[in-house]
């Protein structure tokens, strides 16, 4: 009705774009119709006008954020810092707690360490010292002393294992050569090589002023004979002399004006005389009292067997039907209880160890007689013929005889009072000793002693080198049993 809503055909239609225009430029037209005066102008509050996004504040952003992360970084390296101070000890700082923690235990690690600076000196303790021993006569008077000064080596080595002791003379049967003054000692242990030699200085307070110096000297009994130390210096006190081992036998000073040294290749081999035989039958007085064998009858127990014959053959002379000796009671068996060696000795008889060593025994009969077995070492297992050839250059032209003892070679003194064996290092020598006696009495007696013996189990040294077992197992092989023979048997 209006005219609203209607189009005008006969008009054409104008893009919508002119449209657009129209009205644009309508608005226009109102805006610059409106007549306002500068007086009567308001500006409208800001928040009724259109925000537009501000370009700056991108920027402002990024700054705070490069700024947190670098305090972050900051406080995390502070942080780092303060922990490799305080916990990992490599620095100081006097506003730390936790070093009030560390520094009393710096303090106190030299009280700790102290102990063992004090313990440091103590090794320099084992030092050379001296062993002293004196020697008095029946009246309480001093006659002699003896006194060995031991290196520190040896001194830490053995420590108390080395000692004097002082001898009685009535306890020892001593050769008729000789006379001893200063006292009889016996320094142990024997037959032991020591690392460094020992200086033994030996005074006899009881030499007549009478007797010539120059025949008074220090010696040591060597089986039945005085030998005299070599090398030795006259001092103040007496004689000082060195020792690489000590002698098994007793040491003491010998006044003797008529020693005889046997020229080279001169030395007498003259065997001990039997004393008294009644019957003829090879057994002396003393033997046949000893088996209970009659003094005039060869044949005691009748039984077609002389008694000699019968004892060479482990047979009692008394007992018929073949009684065996070593059953008949008038043998014992000892036993060393340190080399293990075992023996055959009359019941009646004393067995005794010179010391506690148990190198050197004694088997001492009613007569002052007496049987000795004694042990000294043979670190290199020498051969018995050479290692006694070596104790004796005067033996060197000396043809030897030689015996094989429980399987091992074995060889005589020209004597025949002393038998030299060897095994596991260790020599073995086996002496009749007559004592003062002219005639022995014992010679059977101690036939059978000394076939009797047989060897131990020893640990003292180790076992035989291979050049020495060679030896002794050709020897052993040669001769087969036991008996005499010559000194071929071992070349």
């Amino acid at each position: 009705m209006l005219g609203f809503g209607k189009k005008d055909k006969s008009s054409p239609e104008k893009p919508k774009e002119d449209k657009k225009q129209k009205k644009n430029k309508g608005k226009q037209q109102v805006i610059e119709a409106a007549n306002i005066s500068d007086d009567n102008f308001v500006v409208m509050p800001s928040q009724y006008l259109a925000q537009s996004k501000k370009p700056k504040a991108k920027g402002i952003n990024k700054k705070l954020i490069l700024l947190v992360g670098g305090s972050i970084l900051i406080l995390a390296a502070i942080g780092l810092v303060l922990y490799f101070v305080l916990f990992s000890g490599e620095g100081k700082s006097p506003s730390a707690p936790s070093l009030s923690t560390i520094s009393p235990t710096r303090t106190q690690s030299p009280p700790v360490q102290a102990p063992v600076e004090d313990n440091e000196p103590d090794e320099p303790s084992i030092q050379e010292k001296i062993i002293s021993t004196q020697a008095f006569s029946e009246s309480n008077i001093l006659v002699g002393s003896l006194d060995i000064t031991v290196p520190a080596t040896v001194n830490q080595e053995y420590g108390s294992g080395i000692g004097i002791t002082v001898l009685d003379k009535s306890d020892i049967s001593l050769p008729d050569e000789g006379q001893v003054y200063g006292g009889l000692y016996s320094a142990y242990p024997g037959g032991v090589t020591f690392e460094e030699p020992v200086s033994l200085e030996i005074a006899a307070a009881d030499i007549p002023d009478s007797l010539s110096k120059g025949d008074i000297y220090p010696a040591y009994l060597r089986g039945v004979k005085w030998q005299e130390f070599d090398d030795y210096q006259v001092s103040l006190a007496g004689f000082t002399f060195t020792l690489e081992r000590f002698p098994s036998g007793p040491i003491t000073v010998i006044w003797n004006p008529d020693q005889d040294f046997a020229p080279l290749g001169q030395i007498s081999a003259s065997k001990p005389i039997p004393s008294l035989d009644t019957d003829l039958d090879g057994l002396t007085d003393s033997e046949e009292q000893l088996f209970g064998t009659s003094l005039s009858s060869v044949d005691s127990d009748e039984d077609t067997y002389q008694d000699l014959e019968e004892i060479n053959n482990g047979y009692s002379p008394i007992a018929a039907e073949g009684a065996l000796l070593a059953e008949s009671g008038i043998f014992s068996t000892y036993t060393n209880s340190t080399y293990g060696y075992q023996v055959q000795y009359p019941s009646t008889w004393l067995a005794d160890a010179l010391d506690q060593t148990n190198k050197q025994i004694l088997f001492i009969s009613d007569t002052e007689e007496f049987f000795e077995i004694l042990i000294e070492e043979n670190p290199l297992n020498t051969p018995i013929i050479d290692w006694y050839r070596g104790q004796s250059p005067s033996l060197a032209n000396i043809e030897l005889e030689v015996f094989v003892l429980a399987s091992r070679p074995a060889v005589w003194s020209p004597d025949a009072s002393t038998l030299y064996t060897s095994k596991d290092g260790l020599i073995y020598i086996i002496t009749y000793n007559s004592g003062t006696r002219d005639e022995i009495s014992w010679p059977n007696v101690y036939e059978y002693f000394y076939t009797s013996f047989s060897f131990g189990n020893t640990n003292s040294l180790d076992a035989d080198l291979e050049t020495g077992d060679e030896d002794d197992a050709e020897t052993d092989q040669d001769t087969g049993e036991t008996g005499t023979t010559t000194e071929e048997v071992l070349e």
